[in-house]
């Protein structure tokens, strides 16, 4: 499993808050952990999760 794939699952099962799940992400880009249109991604969802919250 990729860093990727565990943030996206991470972030589908809601198992950190907004706030530190995307404090996690913003750390494995800034490592080069994740490429720019993955973190993207993980970002957008995110937003899309704590827009239905």
């Amino acid at each position: 499993m990729t860093v990727f794939e565990l943030c996206k699952f991470l972030i589908e099962r809601k198992r950190y808050e907004q706030a530190a799940m995307q404090n996690k992400v913003n750390v494995f880009y800034a490592n080069n952990q994740l490429k720019d249109e993955e973190y993207t991604q993980l970002l957008t969802e995110i937003d899309a999760q704590q827009t239905q919250a």
